[in-house]
Order: structure tokens, then sequence, then C-alpha cells
């Protein structure tokens, strides 16, 4: 067992990157930065891609892949996508490698390589835009999830989301996006947006659909009620 740790100088990783990483597409993953994405490994090609990468830099690039847009494998693989590292990687007995990647930034793939059993791509990193509202889109959603956990408050802890509320509003929409957003397709617009405060309005959409609908299915507690105390 080989297990890596978060205590990496991001930056640095950033700006040496290698010409050549490693790309792992999936049809239903759609993968963002400042997040956590645990991979079950059985395919061998994949198994030798983390090999090499955990020989190495520890990098493998993530992006949507879906054969159903073009019978060329190239068309089929979304252009944007995000690069992350190994942060926990742990062979099985049965010979499955389990990895845990760390979303570290968007990027461009710029071309594609078959020199491997696996795929290889070169990339650019995504330059986004920050909010100039980004405090008060914070505070819009912190208000949205405290009323969403009260609700489920005495029904079910699984559902509740737990932000730390001194994180960026990057972080916070990255997560958000990631774990809340249902279609791979809409996940992926969200991680092709480079505009922070667009991707904010579309998690406080998200988030008031959500409560509206969760609103209409389950009892709200009354304001003296013991479940908000």
């Amino acid at each position: 067992m080989k297990t890596l740790f978060l205590d990496f100088d991001e930056d640095k990783i950033i700006s040496s990157l290698p010409k050549k990483l490693p790309l792992f597409p999936l049809d239903n993953v759609v993968f963002f930065p400042n997040t956590i994405l645990p991979l079950h490994i059985f395919e061998e090609r994949y198994k030798e891609m983390i090999d090499d990468s955990s020989n190495s830099h520890n990098l493998i690039c993530m992006t949507l892949f879906n054969p159903q847009i073009a019978e060329d494998d190239s068309l089929a693989l979304s252009s944007t996508g995000c690069v992350g590292r190994i942060i926990n990687n742990e062979k099985a007995e049965d010979g499955k490698k389990n990895i845990i990647l760390y979303g570290l930034k968007r990027i461009r793939i710029s071309q594609v390589f078959y020199d491997k059993s696996y795929r290889e791509v070169e990339i650019e990193i995504v330059k986004t835009t920050d909010s100039r509202n980004s405090e008060a889109f914070k505070k819009r959603i912190i208000e949205l999830i405290n009323k969403w956990n009260l609700l489920l408050d005495g029904y079910t802890e699984d559902y509740k989301i737990n932000i730390d509320s001194n994180t960026s509003l990057s972080k916070i929409t990255d997560s958000l996006s990631s774990s809340m957003v249902a279609k791979a397709s809409d996940r992926q617009l969200l991680l092709e947006e480079v505009d922070e405060a667009v991707r904010a309005e579309s998690v406080i959409e998200t988030l008031e659909s959500r409560i509206e609908i969760l609103s209409g299915k389950i009892e709200i507690p009354e304001a003296n009620s013991t479940l908000i105390n």
C-alpha cells in the first residue's frame, strides 16, 4: 500500500506539469477541482496507467466520455476536464487498484496521444474569473444549505450538506456542483463555465429547487419544535 497526503505544493505542481499526462475518461463522471474522487481500477491498461503515474508525478486527467456523440474517439472525449493528484493508492487482494484523486485545476485538452495502452493528453490550465460578489453569493448559499439541513432534521443525516463557511466561493460551488447536480451533462456545463458568478447562480438555483421539492414532501418543523433546537 502506498498512501499520499494533502501536503503538496499545488502551485509548484501546476507550474511544472509534464508535456504528457495520462487520461482516464469515464461516461458518467465529471471531476471538479477541490473535490475528492475515489476510483476502483480493474482494467489492465488503467492499472498500468496508475503504476506509471505513481512512479512519476502522481497525476491523472479526467474527462467525460460520450461515445454516442461520435465514433471518433477524440470527438467523444470532452475537451474540458480536470487534472487530479493521487492522494491514496491501494492494491486489493483481487488485483484491483483503489485510488483517491484530489482535483487540482480545470484543464483543456489540446492533443490526445495513443502511444501506450491508455490515452495520454497534452493540456492547458483553464483560467477562471472570480466573482466581485463572492461574499454575497457565499452568504446566500450558506443560508440555503442551513434551510436544507433544517428540513432534514429528525429525518436523516445522510443527505445533509456540510461545508466550511470560511472556504472560497470557488471551492464551495465546485463541491456542490459535483454532489448536487444530477445529470452528467449539466455537471459538465458547470465544469466548463469559467465565470465563478455564473456557477454560483446555478448552484443557488439548484439548492432553491431542491428545497422547494423537499418542502412539499416532508413536514416542516414548527418554530417551537424541538427539531429546531
